[in-house]
């Protein structure tokens, strides 16, 4: 399950929302669910358009790990296959690769 990214609106318009499910349960009978349904429905549609946004966030993420993986790869083989100062400069661009997938790896966990 990745996780969901709320913009700062939806987390305000949510804090709203449960106050508001709040005072009406504490209004109501406690063996009945007095939350109006309407409040229940719309913090629903909330964390649904946050959970795709998560998801598509997630998704960009892992392509772009991927190029950067596939870029150090290339760069590697660029390295194996060179000498002098072409080995050097290769094996710069080989580390730089690595370093950003790494990064994004850091990046992705966060939403795995």
């Amino acid at each position: 399950m990745t996780k969901s990214s709320y913009t700062r609106g939806e987390k305000w318009q949510l804090a709203r929302l449960v106050g508001k499910a709040a005072r009406q349960s504490m209004r109501g009978d406690r063996n009945e669910d007095t939350i109006d349904p309407r409040v229940k429905r719309e913090v629903e549609r909330i964390e649904e358009r946050a959970a795709r946004r998560g998801e598509a966030e997630a998704d960009a993420l892992a392509d772009r790990l991927e190029k950067a993986r596939r870029a150090a790869a290339a760069a590697k083989a660029e390295m194996r296959a060179s000498t002098g100062k072409d080995r050097a400069a290769a094996r710069r661009q080989a580390d730089e690769h690595e370093r950003a997938a790494r990064r994004l790896e850091g990046e992705l966990r966060r939403y795995l």
